[in-house]
């Protein structure tokens, strides 16, 4: 199954690989590998010529479906699956689908897809990449693929120029994020960032909105953004086990678990990543440079500018705050449009120089919240999340 999140949809996306986890199912890195396309929340109209993308790369037999609210996915879970065995729809679908790739619209249809390792000693990041060139050529494209454009690098060599959008599907990738990179050789040397919207600003549980919010309700919020954060840059990094136990105790929290009951685990979690050698050895030279530092409002402390003192930093908040039954209002962004901003503007810096696999952990490490926000009245506030 391939999962299209619309941003403002990050609980609806969770459910579902809750799931999916329960049922024994596995989530597809590619639309080679899916038979299923579920799209969590309602698209804009940049999102939908990416799912129509999608569903052309999709091999039958295959189902496309939708589902708006995190109590719909078990029953969402169930039609598909009737659908991909009903052989009269799949007979049908064979005979009316294109033989011919759809062509997206523009660059952003394009959407690439990076499987993490199988386990912590891989460093390699396999990445399917739909590339969109544009060139001033004109020469015969074999196969309808664009040939890279030729540029000056900065030892005096001709080296392929390519034009590659990261996203807006990708495992570990922000809901609605596109990163339009400009590569020579493996490097890329310019980047510019946006989120495409979802067709109208609503969403699940996790669109910030401060209003009829208890504080349990908060810690748990925070718990389970800090896990969900920390499980993305884990699985990029090549640690799957660890990976799925940051998902188990996020999944556990939203399921409503006692945050005591799932502190014991994160304790044993943070421990395990705090002590991983090779993962120190994996992320090590990867940093956000000062962008965090700067952010005021940023979900980690200030001082951790390298993506693994960020995923240790999230770790240990997450432990500390699942034991914290006193604090008040100090879990939630106060102004999270405002954070957002700064960190799409720091993306182009922070990923100048740095190849494919690297930018990918720089972007999960920087936890963007591309849900829709509003500005929020400006006041103080002392801890970070």
């Amino acid at each position: 199954m391939l999962v299209l999140e619309v941003p403002g949809w990050g609980e609806t996306r969770m459910r579902v690989e809750a799931e999916l986890a329960r049922r024994g199912w596995t989530s597809a890195t590619s639309p080679a590998d899916a038979d299923v396309l579920l799209v969590c929340g309602e698209p804009g109209e940049e999102l939908e010529s990416a799912r129509a993308r999608l569903w052309s790369q999709l091999p039958g037999p295959r189902v496309r479906t939708a589902v708006n609210t995190a109590s719909d996915v078990a029953s969402t879970l169930d039609r598909a699956m009737d659908d991909l065995l009903d052989d009269v729809r799949q007979h049908s679908d064979a005979r009316t689908r294109s033989r011919q790739p759809a062509k997206p619209r523009d660059e952003t249809a394009h959407t690439e897809h990076a499987a993490p390792g199988d386990s912590i000693e891989s460093t390699e990041h396999d990445v399917d990449m739909n590339m969109d060139m544009d060139m001033d050529m004109d020469m015969p494209m074999p196969g309808g693929i664009p040939l890279a454009s030729g540029g000056p690098d900065r030892d005096g060599l001709e080296m392929d120029v390519l034009h590659v959008p990261l996203g807006p599907v990708l495992p570990h990738w922000p809901a609605g994020l596109v990163v339009r990179c400009v590569l020579q050789g493996d490097v890329i040397v310019s980047a510019q960032a946006e989120i495409l919207p979802a067709a109208q600003p609503s969403g699940d549980g996790l669109v910030p909105d401060n209003s009829h919010r208890t504080t349990d309700d908060e810690r748990r919020r925070a718990v389970i953004r800090r896990s969900d954060a920390a499980a993305s840059v884990l699985a990029l990094a090549g640690w799957s086990f660890a990976a799925g136990r940051a998902r188990r105790i996020r999944d556990a929290v939203a399921s409503g678990t006692a945050l005591l009951d799932v502190a014991a685990d994160l304790d044993k979690l943070a421990q395990s990543v705090g002590r991983s050698w090779t993962l120190r050895w994996t992320l090590k030279g990867i940093t956000v440079g000062d962008t965090l530092a700067q952010a005021e409002n940023g979900m980690g402390q200030s001082g951790s500018e390298t993506v693994r003192g960020r995923l240790i930093g999230w770790l240990d908040e997450a432990r500390r705050t699942a034991r914290d039954d006193k604090a008040e209002g100090a879990y939630e962004l106060q102004d999270p449009l405002a954070l957002q901003r700064s960190l799409l503007s720091a993306i182009p810096r922070l990923l100048n120089g740095t190849d494919i696999a690297t930018a990918r952990l720089i972007i999960a490490a920087l936890a963007i919240e591309t849900a829709p926000v509003t500005q929020t009245p400006q006041s103080h506030m002392s801890d970070k999340t």
